[in-house]
């Protein structure tokens, strides 16, 4: 029977070696986010997501993540993103009927 652990620490996620240093160090998302200045919920999110604030990424780091365990910085607009256009046809669209007197 298999467990769900990895077992060798080079075929961990990136998000399980994250989870490992924090119980090591005694990390935990409410001190880290202290320090980053966000709730400890969307904190947890963010680490769990492959891309992050880079804000929040270079504020982790000061405060001792190592940077190779932690998403992507990216800063990217929020909210919906733009929907590609679209194009119906190339053929020309059929006249406008014209009235008759």
């Amino acid at each position: 029977m298999q467990s769900g652990i990895a077992p060798t620490l080079t075929e961990l996620s990136r998000q399980e070696k994250l989870r490992l240093w924090m119980d090591r160090t005694g990390a935990t998302f409410l001190g880290l986010s202290a320090g980053v200045g966000i709730n400890p919920a969307v904190l947890g999110r963010q680490c769990k997501q492959d891309t992050m604030p880079a804000r929040n990424h270079r504020a982790l780091v000061a405060q001792g993540v190592p940077a190779e365990l932690l998403p992507i910085p990216l800063d990217q607009r929020p909210g919906p993103k733009p929907r590609a256009r679209c194009i119906s046809s190339t053929a020309p669209s059929p006249p406008s009927p014209v009235a008759t007197a």
